[in-house]
């Protein structure tokens, strides 16, 4: 470390000439495990560790290189690097990704007061010309190459007449041989100047090491502005051609015609610092003044468009090339550069804020930023550095806006010129669970579409509860439509649960001893059951209705060939079938390869009624380390004393049809009421499907299907149910119609157009469903009214002729409109009023009726088989008329004629009907639409 700081101290001495000498693998071993330039370490030295100024710009050229300079003038290379790559000297890290790289160092110019980067006399980088203002009011041009360029421009100086600071250089993007410098006042000079570098064309006489001798060529001004003012900061335009702006005394912001050399415009403000054109607008210009910056509109300078307020005074000022309506600002004594997007904001009066969008970016909260520079090329890419010389890339993270489309398509901005998008079948939808893509995926498998079998409707779903409710629903259709299921007093069922059902009138229950089959070894046992037909028809309701030995036995079938074993054996128990329930568990351990319900079955096999003998205290003792619920169930009820049941009907596991049964069964009256309605409000409460079984779809089931769906947002399966069997209410609650249109309209949205249409069909099919009214009417062009044949109004079918004549509706003839006596069209061809009317006819043969009688009955048909066997008219006497130029007549008329022709059969109509037409040809006599 000691000689390290001896290297800096000759350095600093003698300006790294010595270097080679120092640091040398031939003259001394140690220096040579050193690994670095001397010439390399100093400046690294000098770079974190002086406290001047450090100001920072990216080449406009080279994408990979940028420039510092405080003392004296460095070039960086940057270099991509991998995350966990550790960056050692000489290098230094400037991000996550990328490292930089010392290639040049330029020391020779001495009190740097700004520096501009040329931005395109040469192609190559190394040759790319700097313009350094001094304090002493120098400017010199120079670069970072040994070589002389061959325009002769390096070396090149302005001499002011008096000494004083530069402020501001700028070149110019149009022509970029000129450079504009803004100095200090001076009472007998001018403070704005104008230089083309390549007036002279003395070549310099000095080596790479003299770049600032004063051999090189002096520049003389192609214009002079200011006399006697002070220029605080100049910028060229962007887009008019030699116009240069400048900001004179800290009271004016001017605009030059440098082709004329005059002034042409000027403002009145003291925000004349830091002028800077916007790449992406050719009317836009920014600049400072303390902690305020000022947005101007070149076409109306006389005051700013907009102010951005700052709560520290500025530094520096500059927009971003890459992105529109971008403009970044730095503070003093701020560790983050603040962003204004000002891109959408209005020029609205003074009540009318504007919308600028403002957030701050914090490259480095350890320190002070001195100085930013965007990238000219990468998009909001942006490079920073601080107090103590540290270099920070960094990205700006655009505001990104999202869309999330009906089919669950994920959307945003990336940049200013992508898109990226997402859909259901990413990974990323895979860690959490989204009703809409739910809904998608039933209602592609048909879901809620099955109409004989609605229990097949929940096998298209995973959900437990979804299929419960289908097998619920189904049943309960069966028996609305059966109508052999009744309510007590004689009232038909229409889809009551087991809690409305009980509510409807006061129970009075029998109390019945059940004896238990299959202890002949023992003396007999009873249990003590509650019957009622309340209760019947309950246990009906939750499956349990076992009018004999056949329907129990038929259902534990059912339970063993699905795999529910221990369920089975729980029922059988439950309806004092013990030998039955222990076979069944020896079943299931031969089935399902479980050897513990053998176990299970042998403890089975000791039941005894004695309340204190061994197993009965073994059983109550060890029953709560099964994990099945129904076998916890079961030696719950067999060792139960107090006949309360608490532990059965505390099994939440086991399925709510069965502990409702198991209630309905065991418990009193009163208990048996206070439970259900205990059970229907936690249900309801918690949205849970499974509590249709005990409301019902009543009033309390539509509040149980409403909690549904705030809870989870599938208003799918609420929709469908109302469509299979609420229909006919929806008339009377608002909800109900509201579920199903949204969920109508979420199939639109989700272009499932076939779905949507199939559910439209099951609604008009259903026979609580209204025929939709009439949409479509011929008018006369005179009064306006309608004058079809078939005019219906919504349930009422009648004959509107009925007033113009006798006879058959098919063969009414009228000439005239039947509400103003105005003439109708004529048939373009046959030259006769359109008068034959088109509309229902009736299927029924006339040996039912006759011809005379036709018309009524055919009109007004008085049955639903009658309404379906009507059916149009004959196309051929329905009227037809071109959509283009509203000519027509009778379609076989037409259709005759457009065999032969193109063209419209009307005079001085040059239309070509047919070939407009997607349909060239029909077959009259085949046609005929029939109604549904």
């Amino acid at each position: 470390m000691k000689r390290v700081k001896h290297i800096y101290g000759e350095c600093d001495q003698a300006q790294c000439k010595l270097s080679v000498t120092l640091v040398n693998p031939t003259t001394t071993r140690r220096s040579s495990n050193l690994g670095y330039n001397a010439h390399t370490i100093y400046h690294h030295w000098r770079l974190n560790m002086s406290s001047v100024r450090v100001d920072v710009q990216w080449s406009p050229v080279a994408a990979d290189q940028f420039l510092t300079w405080g003392s004296d003038l460095q070039l960086y290379q940057v270099q991509d690097i991998v995350p966990s790559e550790t960056v050692q000297l000489p290098r230094l890290q400037l991000g996550p990704k990328t490292a930089a790289s010392l290639l040049s160092t330029n020391n020779d110019l001495q009190y740097i007061k700004c520096v501009a980067w040329c931005p395109g006399l040469e192609t190559d980088p190394s040759n790319q010309l700097l313009a350094v203002g001094q304090a002493n009011g120098k400017v010199a041009l120079t670069t970072f190459s040994k070589i002389p360029d061959p325009h002769g421009i390096k070396g090149r100086e302005f001499i002011p007449k008096h000494s004083r600071p530069v402020n501001s250089l700028a070149w110019s993007t149009q022509e970029p041989q000129l450079l504009s410098a803004g100095l200090d006042k001076i009472r007998t000079d001018h403070s704005v100047i104008v230089c083309d570098v390549t007036r002279t064309s003395q070549p310099p006489s000095y080596a790479f090491d003299q770049r600032n001798s004063s051999a090189g060529d002096v520049m003389k001004p192609l214009n002079e502005f200011g006399l006697a003012e002070t220029a605080h900061s100049v910028a060229f335009s962007l887009h008019a051609s030699r116009t240069l702006i400048a900001g004179m005394n800290n009271k004016h912001i001017k605009l030059f015609d440098l082709r004329e050399g005059k002034l042409c415009a000027t403002a009145n403000t003291k925000a004349v610092y830091g002028i800077c054109a916007d790449v992406h607008n050719e009317h836009r210009l920014a600049s400072f003044s303390e902690n305020q910056v000022s947005i101007w509109d070149l076409r109306s300078i006389e005051r700013p468009v907009l102010y951005l307020d700052a709560t520290k005074p500025i530094t520096k000022l500059s927009w971003c090339p890459s992105r529109v309506g971008l403009l970044a600002s730095l503070s003093r004594d701020s560790a983050a550069v603040r962003i204004y997007d000002i891109l959408h904001y209005t020029h609205g009066g003074e009540d009318q804020e504007p919308a600028v969008i403002t957030r701050s970016i914090n490259t480095d909260s350890s320190t002070y930023i001195s100085a930013f520079s965007w990238h000219p090329t990468h998009e909001n890419r942006i490079i920073t550095a601080s107090y103590t010389g540290k270099l920070v890339d960094y990205n700006v993270h655009e505001r990104i806006t999202l869309n999330w489309s009906a089919t669950s398509a994920l959307m945003w901005t990336n940049g200013k010129k992508m898109l990226q998008q997402i859909d259901c079948q990413h990974p990323v939808y895979s860690h959490f669970d989204d009703i809409s893509i739910a809904i998608m995926t039933r209602a592609q498998k048909k879901y809620g579409l099955h109409v004989e079998n609605l229990a097949t409707n929940g096998e298209v779903t995973d959900d437990v509860s979804l299929r419960n409710l289908w097998t619920w629903l189904d049943a309960a259709r069966s028996l609305v439509l059966t109508g052999n299921f009744k309510l007590p007093g004689g009232m038909p069922y229409r889809y009551q649960g087991v809690w409305s059902l009980m509510s409807l009138s006061t129970l009075s229950s029998d109390v019945v001893s059940r004896p238990w089959i299959g202890l002949e070894a023992q003396k007999p046992h009873f249990a003590k059951v509650f019957r009622c037909e309340e209760r019947s028809r309950a246990l009906e309701l939750c499956s349990w209705g076992f009018e004999n030995e056949t329907v129990l036995n038929s259902f534990l079938s059912q339970l063993e060939a699905t795999g529910n074993h221990t369920r089975a054996a729980a029922v059988a128990v439950f309806n004092q079938r013990l030998k039955q329930a222990i076979l069944i568990l020896q079943r299931g351990a031969s089935s399902k390869k479980l050897p513990a319900l053998n176990s299970t079955a042998m403890a089975l096999s000791g039941f005894t009624e004695e309340r204190k003998g061994l197993w009965r205290e073994t059983c109550v003792n060890l029953r709560t380390q099964l994990t099945d619920p129904y076998l916890r169930a079961m030696f719950a009820f067999l060792t139960d004393d107090a006949d309360s049941y608490d532990p059965v009907l505390g099994e939440t596991e086991m399925a709510i049809e069965d502990r409702v049964a198991f209630a309905c069964t065991y418990l009193s009256d009163v208990r048996l009421m206070e439970y259900l309605e205990k059970l229907n409000t936690q249900l309801t409460e918690e949205g849970n499907l499974d509590g249709i079984l005990l409301s019902g779809l009543c009033s309390e089931g539509i509040d149980l299907l409403q909690r549904y769906v705030d809870l989870t947002g599938d208003v799918q399966t609420v929709a469908l149910v109302t469509i299979h069997t609420l229909q006919h209410a929806m008339t009377k609650d608002s909800r109900l119609s509201h579920w199903v249109q949204s969920y109508r309209n979420l199939l639109d949205s989700l272009r499932l157009w076939n779905e949507r249409a199939q559910l439209d069909v099951i609604m008009n099919d259903n026979k609580h469903a209204e025929r939709p009214p009439q949409h479509i009417y011929i008018t006369c062009n005179f009064c306006k009214k309608g004058i079809s044949a078939y005019i219906q109004a919504p349930g009422r079918p009648r004959n509107p002729y009925a007033r113009f004549g006798t006879g058959s509706a098919n063969k009414s003839k009228m000439q005239a409109c039947p509400n103003c006596r105005k003439p109708l069209p004529r048939c373009s061809l046959c030259l006769v009023h359109m008068g034959t009317p088109s509309g229902w006819g009736s299927s029924i043969p006339k040996s039912s009726g006759g011809e005379d009688n036709a018309e009524g009955d055919s009109s007004t048909p008085t049955s639903d088989t009658a309404v379906r066997r009507r059916k149009l008219s004959n196309f051929t006497s329905w009227f037809t008329w071109c959509q283009t130029c509203r000519h027509g007549g009778h379609a076989h008329h037409l259709m005759e004629w457009f065999k032969e022709h193109t063209e419209c059969p009307v005079t001085s109509c040059n239309c070509k009907c047919m070939s407009l037409d997607t349909v060239n040809k029909v077959a009259s006599s085949s046609v005929s639409v029939m109604a549904k």
